[in-house]
Order: C-alpha cells, then structure tokens, then sequence
C-alpha cells in the first residue's frame, strides 16, 4: 500500500512541478500581447484564450501537489493546539463531510463536460481563435482526479495516525 502512495505522492510532485514551467511561457505570452496592443495598436487573437487556459492548466496541475505538501487554506487557530491524534481525526472527518463529497461530485461533472467537448469537437467562442476546448478540460479533469488520489492518500495516512497514534503529518 506505501509503494502506492509513494506511486500517488510522486505523480502529484511531477504534475506540479510540470505546471510551474507554464509560467514562464505564460510570462512570455502575456508580454508580447501587451507588447503588440498597446505599442504596435495590432492586438493578438489569441491572448486572452491562452492566458486563462495556461493559467488553469497550471492551477489544476498544481492542486494535487498542493494538497501533497499541506499547502493548502486552514483555520490552525484550534487545530495547531491539538494533539497529532486529535489533528488525525479533524483530517478524517473533514475528508469525509467535506472533501471527497464535494471532489467526487465536481470531478464527475467536470468529466461529463469534457466527454461532451470531445464528442461535439467543441471550440471555444470568447474570441476569434476558437481553440478547441477538449484538451483544456481534458486537463482540467485530470487535476481533478489526481486531487482526489492525493487526498485518498492524505486521508488514509491521517485515518492510519487517528487509530494508531504516532506522528501526524500537518
């Protein structure tokens, strides 16, 4: 079962890791939009499109990394003064009422989105591009599913400490 999780821990660093090369190319982008609006007056196509799709790429690739390192938002003014066990169990609850409830139902809809938009050969009609929408969502749900894997793994570990004690990981 480790070498799953490790297997899972893995895939959500080199996913995240992946994602931050997209700034660069982001930066880049965004630079030569603003460069060919505002000084040449030849505005680009393509540049709002690309922007908030290399922008969610990069967000929902990095999320399950995210949760890897516990980077994510918490209220510790309670939960930083409980015990490791204590902290296992408001982990396993939360997982359970909040986090997989909600993943489970929003990955699910997200991937009926992206079926349609592969069957239908969508594009997108924000502007005059019109890039095809499949890939974007196919990524969008893959962030998605990959959460939901780094949670799995954070809430059996968190589920582990709740029962056996020992250290907990926040």
């Amino acid at each position: 079962m480790e070498k799953v999780f490790r297997f899972i821990d893995a895939l959500s660093e080199w996913t995240g890791k992946l994602a931050s090369f997209f700034m660069a190319g982001l930066v880049i982008a965004i630079c030569y939009d603003v460069a060919m609006r505002y000084i040449f007056n030849k505005p680009t196509a393509w540049g709002f499109e690309l922007t908030y799709m290399v922008y969610g790429a990069y967000a929902m690739l990095g999320v399950a990394y995210c949760e890897k390192v516990k980077a994510h938002v918490r209220m510790d003014m309670i939960y930083a003064k409980l015990s490791p066990r204590a902290k296992a169990w408001v982990d396993v609850v939360c997982y359970l009422l909040l986090f997989f409830p909600f993943l489970i139902v929003l990955t699910y809809k997200c991937g009926e989105h992206t079926l349609w938009s592969l069957q239908s050969g969508e594009a997108s009609s924000v502007s005059v591009w019109r890039p095809k929408l499949a890939p974007f969502k196919l990524i969008i749900t893959f962030g998605f599913v990959l959460f939901i894997f780094q949670g799995l793994v954070n809430f059996l570990r968190a589920l582990r400490v709740a029962i056996q004690g020992g250290a907990h990981e926040s």
